[in-house]
């Protein structure tokens, strides 16, 4: 089992990253609850000290899962379905940074919301093609530099854009890639999915990316979401990628990394 958590030098109040702060320390704090890594979330990679997080994880004994890219939509309004080329550019050219940093520090890349939205549904033949081309442009990259892309379905009322397990595969084999994987999240697949389970278990092989958080987003246990069922799936596809926390830093942001990672790592030895 490999639980990491999502940590941010800054966030929004709401937004679902529970560290935050200096990320020397939210690493080092992350490491002493347990946890085997860390989600970095960044708007511009650039602005990482690579070394100071570097030298942090090998003190600290613990790695970097992922970098998690969707502050570049949310701050910035970057995306791959932008009727501007301009901005599609500048969208895959940020990619590309997180790309850099991600083979730097061994860690994969999120595309969250960062794919974009239909703007128009009567074309949405066009929009998905603007998506596409961004991420076939981003994978020749990703291959040359041996970092995997892990393309995130997301709730309907987020996105119109690639909700669930079926819509994220039709996309990945679309593009036919062996670096480009499917990345789910609990949150999102208890709005979208009939089954959470069936649909983990439809995903199978192509699954290369988990986010764990419970029905209110919370930390998992704090809402009604079947993590044990969840996890037992997990053991019967083999899953080996990790399992991230990307949840609201609620009741505070310790509290919900040290519940998170106490209920879901005791599930873990019941079911092992």
């Amino acid at each position: 089992m490999k639980l990491s958590i999502s940590i941010a030098e800054n966030a929004g109040e709401n937004a679902p990253i529970v560290l935050r702060g200096n990320y020397g320390e939210c690493i080092k704090k992350a490491s002493e609850i347990g946890y085997k890594a860390v989600e970095i979330h960044v708007n511009n990679p650039l602005a990482l000290n690579i070394e100071e997080i570097m030298n942090a994880c090998y003190l600290n004994k613990i790695s970097v899962s992922t970098l998690g890219t969707g502050m570049g939509y949310v701050i910035d309004g970057l995306s791959f379905t932008d009727p501007d080329l301009a901005i599609r550019e500048k969208a895959v050219e940020r990619i590309l940074t997180h790309i850099n940093v991600a083979k730097k520090i061994n860690a994969g890349v999120i595309v969250g919301s960062m794919r974009g939205k239909i703007l128009d549904i009567n074309e949405y033949k066009k929009y998905e093609n603007y998506a596409i081309e961004c991420l076939k442009e981003i994978l020749e990259y990703a291959e040359k530099n041996n970092v995997e892309i892990f393309l995130e379905a997301i709730n309907r009322y987020e996105t119109n854009f690639i909700n669930n397990v079926e819509e994220g595969l039709e996309i990945i084999k679309k593009i036919n890639s062996n670096y480009l994987k499917l990345h789910l999240d609990t949150f999102h697949m208890n709005i979208e999915e009939p089954s959470i389970e069936q649909s983990i278990e439809l995903a199978g092989k192509y699954l290369g990316h988990l986010h764990f958080a419970d029905s209110n987003r919370w930390y998992p246990g704090a809402g009604h979401i079947n993590f044990e069922s969840i996890i037992k799936i997990l053991k019967k596809i083999n899953y080996e990628g990790f399992i991230a926390f990307e949840c609201l830093p609620w009741p505070t942001q310790d509290e919900a990394a040290v519940k998170a990672f106490e209920y879901v790592n005791a599930l873990y030895e019941k079911i092992y």
